[in-house]
């Protein structure tokens, strides 16, 4: 028989998987000896999250029968929470799909936070505020806090002595990737300097090059990766929240979208955009396939030259 947990935090995020990442080092950081945590999100990110011995993820596939429908998926919370000994429970999504956990926490009387969306502070910001939008991480921590899972153990940064540099300038979205060119022009610049650059992705990327490729890796091949990686270059990806969470030093690039919008991981990351925003930046929160302007000039000022430079800043 499995040993009772001091605390069970139930917990559900279906999303783009940068923003379960986030949400992973977020619940990484509230854990104290003897809790659990458990984690609903779609399959497809549970199988690549990296593994932490105090977090369960189950994947739960809200877009195809039965749990596409709504009471199919009420049922399921119904029984799964009766079921779970939870201590409280975390709406970290706060969508149709995920409040119906949220009323059978209720009924149930489990205690219960959901995630803060700043839709105002979002949309002022496209209209060209300079108001910071509430970040993610802080937002996570907020909610978590009035159910009493605070931040208690900061993730730790690790000696880093190797000669790995990932390199990650895929993104889900056109405006937010870094051009191709650019980074294989970088990798040719770091190799010659005697350093080892590896291009990383998700499953469905790839590249042409000579240089070492972590496309589609498992979440124990990924983690040992970046365990290794001596610094990264990422864009605003699931890649800038992965070296978050194995607190790699790194340059996160900014194009389309922005720091102001919410999205930037804390320290060690080092975010690299144009010293001053263009009057259509950022041109989406979440960021798109296309530029209206036509010539991307978010992303002429990210050059191999100048990414050169900001991982300089960081030692390298």
């Amino acid at each position: 028989m499995a040993l009772r947990a001091k605390r069970h935090l139930g917990v559900v995020r279906f999303s783009a998987f940068g923003d379960v990442v986030l949400l992973h080092s977020v619940l990484a950081q509230a854990l104290e000896p003897g809790d659990r945590i458990s984690l609903f999100t779609r399959p497809q990110w549970a199988q690549r999250l990296p593994e932490h011995p105090q977090i369960v993820v189950h994947g739960l596939d809200v877009d195809r029968p039965p749990y596409r429908r709504f009471f199919a998926l009420l049922w399921f919370w119904w029984g799964w929470m009766r079921s779970a000994d939870l201590t409280a429970w975390y709406d970290a999504h706060s969508h149709l799909r995920s409040r119906s956990s949220r009323w059978v926490a209720w009924v149930l009387r489990i205690a219960q936070a959901s995630v803060a969306k700043p839709r105002a502070a979002r949309k002022a910001l496209l209209r060209g505020s300079e108001q910071p939008v509430p970040n993610a991480y802080d937002l996570h921590c907020e909610a978590l806090a009035k159910i009493g899972w605070d931040r208690v153990q900061p993730l730790q940064p690790q000696s880093r002595s190797g000669r790995i540099i990932i390199l990650a300038p895929f993104t889900s979205s056109a405006t937010k990737q870094w051009p191709i060119e650019e980074a294989l022009r970088l990798a040719d610049q770091l190799a010659l300097e005697g350093w080892e650059p590896v291009f990383v992705g998700g499953p469905k990327d790839h590249i042409s090059t000579s240089f070492r490729c972590g496309m589609g890796l498992s979440p124990l091949e990924e983690s040992a990766l970046w365990a290794e990686a001596r610094a990264a270059v990422v864009c605003d990806s699931a890649a800038q929240h992965l070296a978050y969470r194995f607190q790699v030093p790194s340059v996160v690039l900014w194009a389309g979208t922005h720091p102001l919008g919410g999205f930037a991981a804390p320290s060690p990351m080092l975010h690299w955009h144009l010293p001053e925003r263009l009057p259509c930046q950022p041109c989406s929160i979440f960021g798109t396939d296309s530029c209206h302007r036509g010539d991307w000039a978010c992303r002429q000022a990210l050059t191999a030259d100048s990414v050169r430079e900001a991982l300089g800043q960081l030692g390298i």
